[in-house]
C-alpha cells in the first residue's frame, strides 16, 4: 500500500489533519476575519467600540465571541479577534520551538552517536544535566536576563557617556528575543539528542555508511548526508506533536501571570473573574474562558494526530 493511501485510510490521520489545516486557514485569513483598527497596525487585542461596562457582554454581531471586561473604565475586549490573530502567534511560537529544539538535538545526537568515545561521553552528560533542569526555572532565568538587560540599555540611554559599543549591542540583541522561547528551545532539545543517538548507533555499522567511509568520505559529509537523513523520521514526528504542548505550555506561562507572549493565556487570564458566573453557574459567561480554551484543545489535539500519523507514514516497518 502506498504511504499516502495508509496516511489516509486512517480517520485519526485526516481528522489530525484537518485541524492543522483548520488553524493555518486562521492564520492566514486573520486579517479578513478580524479586520485591524482604522492605523492597520497589529495588535494582541482589540477594544469594542461602544460598549462598556464591569461584566462581559455576550455574543453580538460587533463581537460574535462576546467580549472580556478589562480595566477601570469597563473597556471590553474582543474574544474572536484574539482568537484568530492569537492563532497566528501560536503556531509561530510553536513552530519555531519545536523546530529549533529538533534541529539542536538531532545535530547532538547525531554528532555524539557517530564520533563515540569520550566526545560521547561529554554530550551525553551534558544533555542528562540539561535533562534534570526544570524548564519553569530556565524561563523565569532568561526573563530576568531581559529586564536586566533592557534596564541597562535604559541606563545607557540616560548616561552621559555610554558603555562600550560590543556590549551594548550584544545586550541589545538579547533584548530582542522573546526570553520564553529562547529558555524552551535551551531547555527542551534533550529528548530528540537521545533519540537520535539511539537511531545513530543502529545504522552507524550499515553497509552504505561503511562504503562512504572507504571512498574516503569526511565525518561532516558521513553525518548529514547518511546518517541524519535515515535517522530523523522519529525526531520528525516527535516535533510534530510537541507543536501543541509548546504552544500550551506558552499559554498557561502566560495565565499564571508569566509574560510568555500567549494572547490566548493572557485573555483567559483577564477573564479568569467570571469562570464561575452568577449563583456559581460556570456557564454564565461562557464565552469568556470556552471559545479560548477549546482552541488551546483543538490545537494540542490536531498536532498530535498529525504527529501519530506521520509516525504511521514515516516508519519503514509499516510500509
Amino acid at each position: 500500500m502506498k504511504r499516502g493511501s495508509r496516511f489516509l485510510k486512517h480517520w485519526q490521520n485526516i481528522l489530525g489533519l484537518g485541524l492543522v489545516a483548520f488553524f493555518f486557514f486562521l492564520a492566514i485569513a486573520a486579517p479578513y476575519l478580524a479586520p485591524l483598527g482604522e492605523s492597520k497596525e497589529y495588535e494582541s487585542f482589540r477594544l469594542v467600540p461602544g460598549l462598556k461596562g464591569g461584566l462581559p457582554f455576550s455574543p453580538r454581531p460587533e463581537a460574535p465571541l462576546g467580549t472580556v471586561a478589562v480595566g477601570i473604565g469597563g473597556r471590553q475586549l474582543d474574544v474572536f479577534y484574539t482568537l484568530v490573530w492569537g492563532t497566528r502567534s501560536a503556531l509561530r511560537f510553536g513552530l519555531s520551538a519545536a523546530c529549533f529544539t529538533a534541529i539542536i538535538g538531532i545535530l547532538v545526537g547525531a554528532i555524539s552517536g557517530f564520533a563515540g568515545g569520550w566526545v560521547k561521553g561529554v554530550m551525553m552528560r551534558t544533555t542528562d544535566a540539561f535533562l534534570a533542569f526544570p524548564i519553569i526555572a530556565g524561563v523565569v532565568f532568561f526573563l530576568q536576563l531581559t529586564n536586566l538587560s533592557n534596564a541597562y540599555l535604559a541606563n545607557q540611554g540616560t548616561a552621559i557617556s555610554g558603555g562600550s559599543p560590543p556590549l551594548n549591542s550584544f545586550v541589545g540583541l538579547f533584548g530582542k528575543i522573546d526570553p520564553v522561547l529562547l529558555a524552551l528551545i535551551l531547555f527542551s532539545w534533550m529528548p530528540y539528542a537521545r533519540l537520535t543517538y539511539a537511531q545513530v548507533l543502529n545504522i552507524r555499522q550499515a553497509e552504505f555508511v561503511q562504503a562512504s567511509r572507504i571512498l574516503g568520505a569526511g565525518s561532516g559529509r558521513i553525518i548529514f548526508r547518511h546518517l541524519i537523513p535515515n535517522s530523523i523520521a522519529p525526531a520528525i514526528v516527535m516535533a510534530a506533536s510537541q507543536v501543541g504542548g509548546m504552544v500550551l505550555l506558552q499559554a498557561t506561562l502566560s495565565f499564571i501571570g508569566i509574560p510568555a507572549g500567549s494572547e490566548w493565556g493572557e485573555i483567559l487570564a483577564i477573564g479568569r473573574r467570571w469562570i464561575i458566573g452568577p449563583l456559581n453557574n460556570p456557564l454564565g459567561y461562557w464565552w469568556v474562558f470556552f471559545p479560548i480554551t477549546l482552541a488551546l484543545v483543538l490545537f494540542g489535539i490536531g498536532w498530535n494526530l498529525l504527529g501519530d500519523g506521520l509516525n504511521d507514514w514515516l516508519n519503514p516497518r509499516l510500509s
